[in-house]
C-alpha cells in the first residue's frame, strides 16, 4: 500500500471498519512508514481529545428553527435560482461585458475622440466589405463565360463521368 491510499483508510482504521486483509495491510505498512505511523498516533490523539468534549442536548425550538431555514431559503431565492440558471450565465456575462463597455463610453472625458476612431473604423471596415462584395461580382461574370468549358471538363473526370453514363442507361430504360 501506498501513503495515499494509507490515508484515504486511515479514519476507516480508526474507526475499527476495515476488513481483515486490508487491515493487515495497513498495519504492515505503517511498520515501514514512519509517517503513516505519526499520522496515525495524531488522529488517534484528536480523536481521545474530542471524546473529553461534553455533549449537550438541543432543544426542540432551535431544531424546528434550523429545519425550517432551507424553507425559507427556498422561498427567497426563487428569482436568485433564475439568474444562477448555468445556461444563463453567457447571456449576463455577455450583458456585463456590454454594460462595462458603453460605461466607459459615456464616462469617458474624451467620449468626442472615441466616437470619431469608431466611426472612422466603421466607414473603412465598411468599405473593405464593399470592396470585396465588388470583387466578388466581377469574379462570378468572369467565370460565368466559362461556365460550359467548367461543366464539360467536370464530365470527363472519372466518377462524374461514370455516374452520368448510369444516368443515361436509367433514362433510355
Amino acid at each position: 500500500m501506498d501513503c495515499e491510499k494509507i490515508k484515504e483508510l486511515l479514519s476507516s482504521y480508526v474507526e475499527e471498519e476495515l476488513g481483515e486483509e486490508e487491515k493487515l495491510r495497513f498495519e504492515s505498512h505503517l511498520e515501514s512508514c514512519k509517517d503513516c505511523k505519526s499520522l496515525l498516533f495524531s488522529w488517534r490523539e484528536i480523536k481521545e481529545s474530542l471524546a473529553d468534549f461534553p455533549e449537550f442536548e438541543v432543544s426542540e425550538e432551535l431544531l424546528s428553527s434550523l429545519y425550517s431555514l432551507p424553507e425559507r431559503k427556498k422561498k427567497l431565492s426563487h428569482l436568485g435560482d433564475f439568474f444562477l440558471h448555468s445556461s444563463l450565465q453567457p447571456i449576463l456575462a455577455s450583458a456585463v461585458i456590454l454594460l462595462t463597455l458603453v460605461s466607459f463610453y459615456f464616462f469617458n472625458p474624451e467620449r468626442a475622440l472615441i466616437s470619431k476612431s469608431l466611426s472612422r473604423n466603421f466607414h473603412l471596415g465598411y468599405s473593405k466589405v464593399e470592396r470585396l462584395c465588388v470583387r466578388a461580382a466581377s469574379l462570378t461574370g468572369y467565370v460565368s463565360g466559362y461556365k460550359d468549358y467548367l461543366f464539360a471538363s467536370l464530365k470527363n473526370i472519372a466518377p462524374f463521368a461514370e455516374k452520368e453514363q448510369e444516368n443515361k442507361i436509367k433514362m433510355e430504360d
